[in-house]
């Protein structure tokens, strides 16, 4: 993100008679080159992260989800010509955090030693802000792992893709609908810069697709979807009691506990079934 920042600022270079120039139009794929590279790790164009350039790459977020979830689980039809379930699905949660960088689970490590950690709101948001990883963050992300990795080991075949494709996709719609529902905790930073692009059109949009996705996956994408809208409410407002707000490491927070649960969700279904 601090690149695209880089970029936007770039383009508003003064001219020699102190005007700014005109900024450039964008082109029509932007906002999709945009959401894939603040949701991936992932080679994807730069592009200036202008507000309404960003704006629509919010709205995007599901559909990235649904490319990177039906990429995991392709890759797991894949590994189980050569695999039984468990080293699949060890190697499929490696896929996953080499495709995002990590960049929610450490989200996750980092909201918990927050949240658990400190006395006040100011002692929370600087715990969140200090590089080093501490014991409530090595528990989070150790039984988050943990917890897919049991998940995935029940799932095979098309119900495991279909399993992933539902939780990317739910849980990139839960950090747009938390962004537009609950205030930001810090005046300026990645957290801010992404609620302020999240307004109700973006969730709009958002929803949409979302709800087209989930529908194609059938009954499980739909209560999926539900359990998203659940746990955006009541994580967003532990996170508003305990932080004052969210910020960019609580929405990568959310995305993994929303991705675990409907992990959960997907292996109680396959059991039942």
């Amino acid at each position: 993100m601090d690149g695209q920042q880089e970029a936007a600022q770039d383009a508003a270079v003064p001219m020699g008679n102190g005007a700014a120039p005109p900024a450039p139009v964008p082109p029509w794929w932007a906002p999709a080159a945009l959401a894939w590279s603040f949701l991936t790790a992932l080679p994807a164009p730069r592009v200036a992260a202008a507000p309404a350039t960003l704006a629509a790459a919010v709205g995007l977020f599901p559909l990235v989800g649904a490319v990177l979830g039906a990429l995991i689980g392709g890759l797991g039809l894949v590994l189980d010509l050569l695999w039984p379930a468990g080293p699949t699905a060890a190697a499929l949660l490696a896929a996953a955090a080499l495709s995002t960088g990590g960049l929610h689970l450490d989200g996750l490590m980092d909201a918990a030693d927050g949240i658990f950690g400190g006395q006040s709101i100011e002692r929370r948001l600087a715990i969140m802000r200090d590089s080093r990883v501490g014991a409530f963050g090595v528990a989070a992300g150790s039984l988050a792992l943990l917890a897919q990795y049991a998940c995935l080991s029940a799932l095979v075949g098309i119900d495991r893709l279909r399993a992933l494709t539902a939780a990317a996709v739910v849980s990139r719609w839960a950090m747009v609908a938390a962004a537009a529902a609950f205030p930001s905790a810090r005046a300026a930073g990645l957290g801010a810069v992404f609620r302020d692009a999240v307004g109700w059109g973006a969730l709009a949009r958002a929803t949409v697709f979302a709800v087209l996705i989930a529908a194609l996956a059938g009954p499980l994408g739909l209560a999926a979807l539900a359990v998203a809208g659940a746990l955006t409410i009541l994580i967003g407002r532990l996170f508003v009691r305990r932080l004052g707000g969210l910020t960019g490491d609580t929405y990568g927070a959310l995305a993994v506990i929303v991705e675990t649960a409907v992990l959960y969700l997907a292996a109680a279904w396959h059991r039942a079934g």
